[in-house]
Parts: C-alpha cells; structure tokens; sequence
C-alpha cells in the first residue's frame, strides 16, 4: 500500500476528527483524533486548512450547511 491511510479522509468545513502533529523518535506523525461521537458507516473528516494565497482560491463541495465554499 502507498502513502497513509489519512488519504482515504475527506475534507469537510464540519469535521468529524482533528489533526495533531507529533514528534516520535525525531519523526514528525500527523495523529487523527475523532472530535465528537462518530456513527457506523459515517465518513472521516478533518478540515484541510490549506494556506494559499486568495488569488489560488480552491472552492470546497463538503456540501455541509456552515461550509465555507473555499478550502483556503
């Protein structure tokens, strides 16, 4: 298998997990934490957060009803 598993987790502009950085071993590991109860069958989200500049707007289609309409 190529690359991590977090390649199978969405963006949304409602999340259902949060991302944290760590340091293990002198390796830095994105860690993926749920940040409320997640149903059965439910996708795994996390919110992007990408920092471009305005001019590279990328729009977001989560389809959530408080979604931002840009991923950055």
């Amino acid at each position: 298998m190529c690359g991590g598993m977090a390649r199978y987790i969405n963006h949304s502009c409602d999340p259902s997990c949060v991302t944290e950085t760590v340091e293990v071993d002198k390796d830095f590991h994105i860690i993926i934490f749920a940040n409320r109860r997640i149903s059965r069958g439910e996708e795994l989200s996390y919110d992007y957060k990408f920092d471009f500049e305005d001019d590279n707007k990328i729009p977001c289609l989560c389809g959530v009803p408080n979604c931002r309409k840009w991923m950055n």
